[in-house]
Parts: structure tokens; C-alpha cells; sequence
């Protein structure tokens, strides 16, 4: 049984929320705060699985008391936030917290006449529940580090923002659940003028990409952007896939946004990322797989490799969620399973030397 303590200082908010879990037998509502005190305290008492935690509250935000959370007894926590919220746009400060995923609270109204909303919330509390709260401690703290200070790739210096071309090396990553805090980690820890350009696929809940883009971005180190249609491909620069719009490249090595239908549930799909990267750049692009749930990336990382691109996927002792990563694995797609703190330095080295 799965044990959840919902967080909102509005009583409709936490019946909606616990009408919703209780739904599903195997979950089990063991409270209700509408305060942050009164959400720590329970917290402490109750040992929680999982906290529903809205992002606004009376006397306190939700980003301190996830913040307060953490400090006391690390818990996977979901931020739920309004979309009149006036931090309409909490990406950056959710996940610096702790928080595993950020959903939009008008979505949850939607769950009597559309299923699907019930059922994916309840299979992401399922699986989040079961997330080490030590090893997300872990993350929570690394993401608060500054960046360390790095030297130039030798012979790239005047080479950051350049735009591609066809002889250039690309990078490719696709990630879900964990991701964030993931791929922060990662684009720290690359070497300020890294001379490839990063696309990214990162499944996210609509109206939070832009927030995260800017909390990812560091002017000394990788700048992050959403992507644009048309957009040049540039070394030293990541693109996140937009919402509801799939990621690819075209033969001019410019970003090309594709309405076409989803791939496995998910607008932007990492495969077609994966697909496309590989089609134009072949054995010069690197596909990687970190933490999320479910198995998308995996098909398109084998399209890759098979054109001579390489693969890495994330090792399931730093993955939050190993659903992405494993499914690569087992379909025998991943050239190298590494740690997270490893996987810059293969980025590095394949961006040099194409190894």
C-alpha cells in the first residue's frame, strides 16, 4: 500500500486530490495539511511514501515546505500549482527543492470525464513512491553547488557558438522522471566552450519548459534555450524540445518542429529526436538515455547506432526512475551504461574525438 499525504490550503483542492489517489486500491491517503507547519509535522509522524504538495499556501509557498521537507526526512514530493498562481512558472524553484515532478492543478478537474488524467497520476505516484529518499537528498544537495570552474576543450576556444556543420558532432538526450535535477548535473560539469551543440527531449507536464530552460542555463557554462523552428544549430548551446511539438534536425543542420502525431504517448518523443539526429549526423552523434519512466528513446537509440551514431544510457543506481534507461539496456542498444557524474566526461570525450 502506498501511503500519500496531500498538501493544499484549500479543502476542495485535497478532496479533489484524495478523491483521485482512492480511486486506486492500492493507495492509501494516511493525511491532509493545509499548512506548512502542520505539513511538516505530519510528515515526520506519518512517514509518508509520497507527498501531493500544492506549490501556493496560506502562510507559507510550497517551495519551502518542500525545501523544510527535505532538510528533515527526505520524501519524493509532487508539486501541484494553479495556473493563477502568480509563480506560474515554477520549474526552477520545484526542482532546486527536491521535487521529483511539477503537474498543473486545472488538469486534475478533468479527471471523472477523462481517465487517463487519474490513471497517470496514480501510475507516476506508484512508481515515485519508491524512490530512495536518500539518494534524492543526494541530487537535492548537488543541485544547490556551484559549478566548478573548467578549462577550455584545447582548440576550441574561439569555437563556442559557432554554427555546425555537416563534419561537426551533435549530442542527443532524452529524459523524464528525475531529469531535471539529471540533466543539471550534467550540463554543469561540461567544459565551458564545449564544441557540439546538446538537443534535449525532456517530458515535462505543459507551461514548464521555459522555466526550466532558464533554470538550467549558466552564461559560463552550456547556455540553455527552448528550441525554435529553424534555429540554428550552435556549439556550446542545449535546445529543449518545446511542449507538444517533436525535436528533429534537417539536412541544413537547422531545429525543425514536428506536429506529427505522438510516438509512444509522448509530444516531444526522444525516438524521433534519436531518429532524426541519426538520419543526418550518423556515426558524428551521441544518443543518450537518462532517468524517466517508460520506454521511450529506446527505439529511436537503436535507428541511431544502426546508422553508426553512438549510445550511452544511465546506470539504474543514479537514476531516479530506471524505466528509460533499462529498456535501452535490454534491448541491447546502449554502447556504455555509466553513472550520472560519469556521463559528462563521456560527452566530452566523444565531442573531441568522437569516441
Amino acid at each position: 500500500m502506498v501511503e500519500v499525504l496531500i498538501i493544499d490550503d484549500l479543502k476542495s483542492a485535497r478532496d479533489l486530490i484524495r478523491d483521485i489517489l482512492t480511486s486506486d486500491p492500492h493507495i492509501h491517503v494516511c493525511g491532509m495539511a493545509d499548512n506548512g507547519t502542520e505539513a511538516v509535522e505530519m510528515t515526520q509522524r506519518l512517514r509518508p511514501h509520497l507527498i501531493v504538495l500544492d506549490s501556493h499556501l496560506k502562510q507559507a509557498s510550497g517551495f519551502e515546505v518542500a525545501a523544510e521537507i527535505m532538510r528533515m526526512r527526505p520524501t519524493p514530493i509532487i508539486m501541484v500549482t494553479a495556473e493563477s498562481d502568480p509563480l506560474a512558472n515554477p520549474s526552477a524553484q520545484a526542482f532546486t527543492c527536491g521535487v521529483l515532478d511539477v503537474i498543473q492543478k486545472k488538469d486534475l478537474y478533468r479527471w471523472r470525464t477523462q481517465p487517463n488524467v487519474a490513471a497517470g497520476l496514480v501510475r507516476k505516484i506508484k512508481l515515485l513512491s519508491k524512490v530512495d529518499r536518500f539518494s534524492m537528498k543526494k541530487q537535492c544537495e548537488t543541485s544547490h553547488k556551484k559549478p566548478k570552474p573548467t578549462d577550455p576543450i584545447k582548440g576550441t576556444e574561439n569555437r563556442r557558438n559557432e554554427p555546425v556543420k555537416g563534419e561537426n558532432r551533435i549530442i542527443a538526450i532524452a529524459s523524464s522522471t528525475g531529469g531535471p535535477n539529471a540533466l543539471f548535473t550534467v550540463l554543469r560539469d561540461l567544459p565551458a566552450d564545449f564544441p557540439a551543440p546538446i538537443l534535449i527531449v525532456q517530458h515535462m507536464s505543459p507551461g514548464f519548459i521555459q522555466g526550466l530552460a532558464e533554470w538550467l542555463d549558466h552564461e559560463e557554462h552550456i547556455r540553455v534555450r527552448v528550441a525554435q523552428n529553424n534555429a540554428a544549430l550552435l556549439s556550446g548551446q542545449a535546445l529543449l524540445a518545446p511542449d507538444d511539438a517533436h525535436l528533429t534536425v534537417d539536412e541544413n543542420h537547422r531545429i525543425r518542429l514536428v506536429d506529427s502525431p505522438p510516438v509512444g504517448g509522448h509530444r516531444p518523443s526522444g525516438t524521433i529526436l534519436f531518429e532524426s539526429v541519426g538520419r543526418i549526423y550518423g556515426p558524428h552523434a551521441l544518443g543518450i538515455i537518462l532517468t524517466g519512466m517508460g520506454n521511450d528513446g529506446a527505439t529511436g537509440m537503436a535507428a541511431l547506432k544502426s546508422m553508426g551514431g553512438k549510445t550511452i544510457a544511465q546506470d539504474r543506481d543514479t537514476s531516479v526512475i530506471f524505466g528509460m534507461p533499462k529498456s535501452a539496456i535490454d534491448q541491447g542498444t546502449a554502447d556504455k551504461v555509466l553513472p550520472l557524474p560519469e556521463i559528462a566526461s563521456a560527452m566530452t570525450q566523444f565531442a573531441k574525438s568522437g569516441r
